[in-house]
């Protein structure tokens, strides 16, 4: 049986909440990219005014202050994870950022969540990723043996970041990681669903050697509402490229298109 959810007040291992609010205009749930946890914002409650948007950072287990529990690698189980966790915090309005492998879970959970008569998020942001109903079957790398996974990964994806290749120790640890959320990558199978009442916000970089603009295009099909598309340049990793670009278009998103302060 699952634990009662906790209060809003009250934290919990799946959130980093550097600037934490009790009651936000507007709350956004950061979904990190495959083998990532929540490094990737750090910036971000920097970025935007904390008066109206509190930034909660997903930390699932298996990294940073989570390295030595084990990763979840299957989606149900991280779903329903993720729906008992954040639950709690959808006590005011609420957005979804995710990039790569985070926007098909943040995707999926808003799915989920309109399947349970959940609170559903204002805006799905969705970064670095090819609609859903596109996803393609490439040879799964996740059983590769180490020095093969590498080179794969970083053929596929436009690569692992130089200073961590050149760390061996530091690449092992996210190594554990990077296998769970390419498992559930390569396991996932798209399902005819409604479009969301939710809008959606993709963005992508013009030099993603994996996700087309025509790819993101095709994720205005997954909406009854709105849909923008907003280009950076960069790589599949834009985001951190670009952050405060990215950050600057998300605050358009979610503060002036939602009217999130009103």
């Amino acid at each position: 049986m699952n634990p009662e959810p906790h209060p809003a007040t009250e934290p919990t291992p799946w959130l980093i909440r550097r600037k934490p609010a009790v009651a936000p205009p507007l709350r956004l749930f950061c979904f990190p990219y495959a083998g990532a946890g929540s490094l990737p914002y750090f910036k971000w409650p920097d970025l935007l005014p904390e008066a109206q948007v509190e930034v909660c950072a997903i930390q699932p287990p298996g990294r940073e202050n989570r390295l030595h529990e084990p990763s979840l690698d299957e989606l149900p189980r991280l779903l329903d994870a993720l729906v008992r966790e954040l639950s709690p915090l959808f006590d005011v309005p609420f957005a979804f950022f995710g990039h790569s492998l985070g926007a098909l879970i943040a995707f999926e959970l808003t799915r989920e969540l309109r399947r349970r008569g959940r609170p559903l998020p204002r805006v799905l942001l969705v970064s670095g990723a090819e609609a859903p109903s596109l996803r393609n079957g490439l040879p799964p790398l996740s059983g590769l043996g180490r020095d093969d996974f590498i080179r794969e990964l970083s053929a596929r994806y436009d690569g692992i970041p130089q200073q961590v290749l050149a760390q061996p120790e530091i690449l092992d640890l996210i190594l554990p990681s990077l296998r769970a959320d390419l498992k559930i990558s390569e396991g996932y199978t798209y399902r005819d669903e409604p479009p969301l009442p939710v809008r959606i916000c993709a963005l992508g970089g013009t030099r993603d050697p994996r996700v087309s603009e025509a790819a993101l295009e095709a994720w205005r099909q997954q909406t009854q509402q709105a849909f923008t598309l907003k280009m950076f340049p960069g790589g599949h990793f834009f985001i951190n490229e670009m952050t405060s670009q990215v950050v600057q278009v998300v605050h358009q998103e979610l503060v002036v298109n939602t009217g999130a302060t009103s």
